[in-house]
């Protein structure tokens, strides 16, 4: 990702503007080009449509520039608008406020006079997308609305707004699920599955779990937004639309919730607390009671859309709007809950209640208004604190400098995978963090650090950014009542990058002195093919990218085998597992463009090694119960590294004859009983309901017996548990959450290199887990081998845990024979989000073995 190519993007609009001034009255209203009023009952726009009325604005008025911010997942364009006043957005003008608002986001280095003088003459930047969620219908539906309202209203506060704010409108995050799940409404309305839920990933990879991707930056539409958010606009406040509000409440607002990260800059939480409260004060005086803050929401994890742009100064704010559907519906009060999970009353006014709403009908154009009110409460805030929000930007720069002027981390060039690490770099860089690459060799102390080594300098605009992704993460413990369960997270609690990533990271307590040069974007190492073998070329098992190599090799007709001992090369040695890609007619070239295309050193092999087994490209069925997300970014994991698989839907496990199908079959996380049962019938389409039932079940363990392998991550583990008489057994299973809770954190983990699906490992690993199983194996067990097992003591790595005495000392990845056949049980998901890429290894490794003869 080039930044200077970044900022190019936005320079072109998709569609030329008026080049004049044109009359608010000459812009077309949604309906006449939609056909309907926006979130009108029983009617959902698709993303075209929406995308058809935002160009009608753009080609009607110079309020607004439309641009291309890139392409979906599905190859669908996808837009954002600039409005603004007819002379903001004068292209010279548009340039040079963009400018300033990234000057002084990444103002270390301005001195006050020059701070100020730029935050006087800029104008304040600020975002909202309507809905990242697709099921989540109200905020896409209101996108054209407010966009109308926007860009003609002649009122004081709108032209104020226009005048002193650059506002980004996105119209839909994921522009694919929101044509889906408009088409889905569409096609069952006034059927028996009018308000069933859209039944697959409406994103393609990620599904509903799309929000969770923004540190990573693994989505095509992550890498959109993310592009505008942190590099080429970076808002001083953003409005992520969402829904549904904490029941009854009509909208969930901020403040939120404690805890509070650390790493956050204050000015971000009193930005935050301050918007939330002109919401909820616009609201009440507009009669729209219901606005509930300081439930469920919290500020501690980075990794969604409004959680990550406080690690880099922005005030994000996420709202929850009740009624995701436009289908209306009676609210009858008595069935209410009578509290809120804190206690709080429902009915009764209460400091972060003090409107409560009483039921009644409700309709989607509602929750549009409640969304239309929040997002013009955000922009008067904008409007009002042009000045101190640009300000503040560069304060927080400064403070990010100064603070962290003693810390640099050191990602070392000589580390076995270091393509994983360059792949770490290019993360940090989508978070706009600035990284240097040595150009000479470098001492700090007794350590010297190759040339090529990255440096990260902890004193720099973003460091709560590096902060966080970076270091450990040490949730606090908070109970609903005293010795009581854990109080749920928002999301995950420990997340650190470098440790999911299992990349060396040096963290040295100094400003290190080394020739370095800035970079923007990341490349592979230089590939490094040690001659031509008399017998084979060597892949290195340690390196992630070696099995994308092999994959590509098997798919070219290439033989290659697996090691099952050390093998000497001609420039050393590598570990049991060591891929061996003996030469034929092109398999040199293809090996040398491997070694290039993935920064791969691949060696030489003169003798072959006593201990070797063929390795076929297996035939991979992935199941999915439909709508799964680990399943999802199991996908997109496969397809990063070019393996080959096919879906396996519960309707094909039902039919059997798998073993003539498949080698190896993963089962993503998911219950036994989720997987057996499925959905209830009648809740869905015929097609979409039930899972594979107890003859599915027969079939796979069938498939086991007569050779094949399975593999299972986190809960999926339970069905060879209870189906297939493994002598293994869960001890997690019944513990209470009183006793055991890993509300998704990073553990230590001690492997053994031994085992096969261990292979290319050293002695210890991290593993994020998430309530994961935890194995023991019965006395006696015949045909079990145990691949990893956690620590008996000091296993929390990153995050919380509670139940260390639970786990300590149990096997976490175990092989299991089964007739002729073996499962492969991982009790954590090793592809988490398609982030853990430090346990990758383990389900690559699994999913050969069915390969192997």
């Amino acid at each position: 990702m080039s930044v200077a190519c970044a900022l190019a993007l936005v320079g072109t609009p998709v569609l030329t503007s008026a080049t004049t001034a044109t009359a608010s009255n000459r812009v077309p209203k949604p309906e006449s080009v939609i056909g309907w009023a926006p979130c009108a009952d029983y009617k959902l726009a698709t993303y075209e449509q929406i995308a058809e009325y935002y160009r009608a604005i753009d080609k009607a008025s110079d309020r607004m520039k439309l641009v291309e911010i890139g392409k979906t997942s599905e190859g669908r364009p996808q837009l954002m608008a600039i409005v603004s006043s007819e002379k903001n957005l004068k292209d010279a003008n548009l340039k040079r406020y963009r400018e300033t608002s990234v000057r002084l986001s990444q103002g270390d280095s301005l001195s006050e006079s020059q701070a100020h003088d730029l935050a006087k003459n800029g104008k304040a930047i600020a975002w909202v997308d309507f809905g990242i969620h697709s099921t989540e219908v109200a905020g896409h539906q209101t996108a054209p609305q407010f966009a109308f309202d926007l860009v003609t209203s002649e009122t004081p506060e709108a032209r104020a707004i226009r005048d002193n704010v650059i506002t980004l409108l996105v119209p839909n995050v994921n522009p694919d699920g929101g044509t889906k799940v408009a088409e889905w409404y569409k096609k069952n309305l006034g059927g028996p599955y009018q308000d069933a839920g859209y039944p697959e990933l409406y994103q393609k990879y990620a599904g509903h779990d799309n929000n969770r991707d923004w540190y990573m930056f693994n989505l095509q539409e992550t890498q959109n937004v993310g592009r505008q958010l942190f590099h080429e606009w970076i808002p001083q406040v953003m409005h992520n639309v969402h829904q549904t509000a904490v029941f009854p409440a009509r909208i969930s607002i901020p403040p939120y919730e404690d805890p509070l990260n650390p790493n956050i800059n204050p000015q971000v939480v009193r930005g935050v607390n301050l918007v939330g409260d002109a919401m909820g004060q616009r609201l009440d005086r507009e009669g729209k009671v219901g606005a509930l803050a300081r439930q469920s929401y919290d500020i501690w994890w980075n990794g969604g859309a409004r959680t990550a742009p406080y690690y880099h100064n922005q005030i994000g704010i996420l709202t929850e709007t009740a009624h995701a559907s436009a289908t209306p519906r009676v609210y009858d009060p008595a069935t209410f809950p009578k509290t809120f999970a804190d206690g709080t009353s429902t009915s009764e006014p209460s400091v972060f209640y003090p409107s409560p709403w009483k039921g009644g009908e409700w309709h989607l154009s509602q929750s549009c208004d409640y969304i239309k009110s929040a997002s013009w409460a955000m922009l008067r805030v904008a409007s009002d604190d042009r000045e101190g929000l640009l300000y503040g930007m560069a304060q927080m720069a400064r403070d990010g400098a100064r603070n962290g002027a003693g810390t640099t981390y050191v990602i070392p060039a000589d580390q076995a995978d270091f393509p994983t690490a360059t792949k770490l770099v290019d993360k940090l860089r989508w978070n706009n963090i600035q990284v240097e690459r040595a150009v000479n060799s470098f001492t700090v102390g007794k350590r010297t650090y190759p040339a090529g080594s990255y440096l990260v300098r902890e004193a720099q605009p973003y460091r709560a950014a590096v902060l966080d992704l970076l270091n450990p993460q040490v949730y606090p413990d908070r109970r609903l009542y005293p010795g009581g369960p854990l109080e749920p997270p928002y999301d995950i609690t420990g997340y650190t990058l470098s440790f999911q990533m299992g990349v060396a990271v040096d963290k040295l307590g100094q400003a290190v002195q080394a020739s370095t040069v800035r970079v923007d974007s990341p490349t592979v190492p230089a590939g490094v093919v040690a001659g031509a073998p008399k017998y084979a070329y060597a892949l290195d098992p340690r390196v992630n990218d070696s099995s994308a190599a092999v994959n590509s090799l098997l798919a070219a007709g290439d033989k290659v085998f697996h090691s099952s001992a050390e093998v000497t090369t001609r420039s050393g040695k590598l570990p049991a597992g060591t891929f061996l890609v003996t030469p034929r007619p092109g398999t040199e070239a293809r090996v040398t463009a491997l070694a290039a295309q993935y920064g791969l050193s691949i060696a030489a092999v003169d003798a072959k090694p006593a201990k070797v087994r063929e390795l076929v490209a297996p035939r991979i069925g992935l199941y999915d119960g439909f709508n799964n997300y680990d399943e999802g970014w199991t996908r997109l994991t496969l397809d990063q590294f070019g393996f080959g698989y096919q879906k396996l839907t519960n309707a094909s496990v039902r039919a059997g004859d798998l073993r003539a199908k498949f080698d190896t079959i993963v089962l993503p996380d998911a219950t036994y009983n989720s997987m057996r049962n499925g959905r209830a019938a009648g809740s869905l389409p015929p097609e979409y309901t039930g899972g594979m039932t107890d003859a599915g079940v027969a079939n796979l363990k069938a498939f086991v017996e007569a050779g094949g392998t399975v593999v299972t991550l986190n809960k999926a583990a339970e069905l060879p548990i209870k189906a297939f008489d493994v002598p293994v057994k869960d001890v997690t299973e019944g513990v209470p959450d009183t006793s055991y809770n890993i509300p998704g954190s990073v553990l230590n983990l001690n492997v053994d290199a031994s085992d096969p699906v261990a292979a290319g490992f050293g002695s210890t690993a991290s593993a994020f887990v998430a309530d994961g199983p935890a194995f023991e194996v019965e006395d006696g067990a015949q045909g079990v081998t145990v691949a990893a097992t956690w620590p008996k003591t000091n296993l929390l790595k990153s995050g919380f845990l509670l139940g260390e005495d639970v786990i300590g000392g149990k096997a976490a990845v175990v092989t299991a024979k089964v007739g002729d056949g073996q499962v492969v049980m991982i009790g954590f998901k090793p592809q988490h989000r398609a982030q853990s890429h430090g346990t990758y290894r383990l389900l690559f490794n699994a999913m050969y073995l069915g390969g192997q003869r």
